[in-house]
């Protein structure tokens, strides 16, 4: 855990909120957080199949439920969601619903993972977590500048600093953030392999036409 004074500076760098600085209770409260467009609903209806599935939470904050309708979402805790939802069943027809509301996140990782795509999470998931689920990173990231893209808005989080205590790699995302992992530049395994394949081509072309300059 860092003290308050080094999550404030990273908040400073970063731009992004450092989080999971406060133990298990700060994770409570994330996973109880309001809805946003973007996320994901797994509702389960006990004897409801059709109604059972996961639904997205559109742009309006709206979500399409066969047999329901449109029901705003965006800005209700999961319980309000539930709540909202028992509301429509038992004016349905179906007598005390047994209902589960389950909230996921769907967040991109591109660039230098090993599993690069969209992926849905559990709220509350971090950068570190992301990567993890991913794959992990390729050994030609650069972990310390690992771009996250929310809201339109380019922010830099220096994810080799996590290795040495950093809040930084405990950022939670959202709905529609992109994680790109960019390739690290200069020396790399790869480059030096690369160049070696080159220079022993560029000998072999340049001994051919010796031999042949000398009949």
């Amino acid at each position: 855990m860092l003290p308050a004074s080094a999550a404030a500076q990273d908040t400073a760098r970063t731009g992004l909120p450092p989080v999971d600085t406060t133990g298990a209770q700060s994770r409570v409260e994330r996973s109880v957080g309001v809805l946003r467009p973007g996320d994901a609903l797994k509702i389960a209806v006990w004897r409801e199949k059709e109604l059972t599935g996961e639904y997205l939470i559109d742009a309006r904050g709206l979500v399409q439920i066969p047999g329901l309708g449109d029901i705003i979402v965006a800005g209700l805790t999961p319980m309000e969601v539930k709540e909202r939802l028992s509301e429509q069943l038992v004016r349905r027809g179906i007598v005390s619903p047994e209902i589960s509301v389950q909230p996921v996140i769907r967040v991109s990782v591109l660039g230098e993972v090993e599993n690069p795509g969209l992926l849905s999470v559990e709220p509350g998931t971090n950068l570190i977590h992301l990567i993890t689920l991913a794959g992990g990173p390729t050994e030609r990231a650069n972990m310390k500048s690992v771009r996250v893209i929310r809201a339109g808005r380019r922010y830099e989080v220096d994810l080799q600093s996590a290795l040495s205590g950093s809040s930084a790699g405990r950022v939670v995302l959202f709905s529609n953030d992109v994680v790109f992992l960019d390739r690290r530049r200069g020396l790399t395994r790869e480059n030096l392999s690369f160049g070696m394949n080159l220079l022993t081509a560029v000998l072999s072309i340049v001994s051919v036409v010796t031999v042949l300059q000398n009949r």
